[in-house]
């Protein structure tokens, strides 16, 4: 069984080569502090894949629609806690101080 860690950030794509880099570049605070980030593509015909791949710990394709992409992730998360997040969404800034003290 892999180690837990404390948060799970999901992202279900598709297509989304415009906006993947940003939103997974604003989320490397976090990834340093150990959350996990999970791009769940459902049959991208882009570069989505292979622009999210550095950003990412896993970059999984699945069936296409949302819900099934985000029960993918999910299923392979190892998480605490799930986040969804849609590819062309950012997180507040102060969203790593609410995580870590708990807020």
């Amino acid at each position: 069984m892999s180690e837990s860690v404390p948060l799970s950030i999901i992202i279900p794509t598709l297509n989304e080569q415009g906006v993947i880099e940003v939103c997974l570049d604003h989320l490397q605070p976090l990834r340093a502090m150990g959350v996990e980030i999970i791009v769940s593509d459902g049959g991208s015909v882009d570069r989505t894949c292979e622009l999210a791949a550095p950003y990412a710990d896993k970059v999984i394709n699945g069936e296409r629609g949302r819900s099934c992409q985000m029960n993918t992730g999910a299923g392979i998360a190892r998480g605490q806690y799930f986040l969804f997040l849609h590819a062309d969404t950012q997180l507040p800034e102060d969203f790593s101080v609410a995580l870590l003290l708990g807020a």
